[in-house]
């Protein structure tokens, strides 16, 4: 390998890795600081933050988010680009500029969603459900 394709090489890794730390840091602020005051904030509405459809819908983002690092980073850009310019999909024309600052985001959003979903998946089982809602005194009887 030349130095130039060593560098290519740490760029595309660097392009992954860095948002993807940025997010992780930034979703362990968000969970030390802001959370706690958000959570006082939402009252009787804070155990639905914490739900298991929440949840479950945080798995679905982390492989959507995932898939589109997979899609738009730097060894598989041309031939998404392809793909998306033969089908027509979008609504502008992509270029390979766009594909990245997508797969910048989508790795940014997977670190952020990775701490949330850490969280969620705690072993604090008494926060992580939602109590079932109490029947009316017609059906209980």
């Amino acid at each position: 390998m030349s130095s130039s394709e060593q560098a290519q090489t740490v760029m595309a890794l660097a392009d992954i890795f860095v948002p993807l730390a940025v997010g992780i840091i930034q979703g362990i602020l968000v969970m030390k600081f802001v959370r706690p005051l958000l959570m006082e904030r939402l009252g009787g509405l804070a155990s639905m933050v914490r739900s298991r459809a929440n949840t479950f819908l945080g798995i679905v983002q982390m492989f959507l988010f995932l898939g589109v690092v997979a899609a738009c980073n730097a060894a598989y850009a041309p031939q998404t680009l392809a793909w998306l310019q033969e089908r027509d999909i979008l609504p502008f024309e992509p270029t390979l500029l766009v594909l990245r600052i997508s797969a910048i985001i989508a790795s940014y959003l997977s670190g952020t969603n990775l701490v949330h979903l850490v969280s969620a998946l705690s072993d604090d089982t008494e926060s992580n459900t939602l109590e079932p809602l109490p029947l009316n005194d017609r059906r209980q009887r």
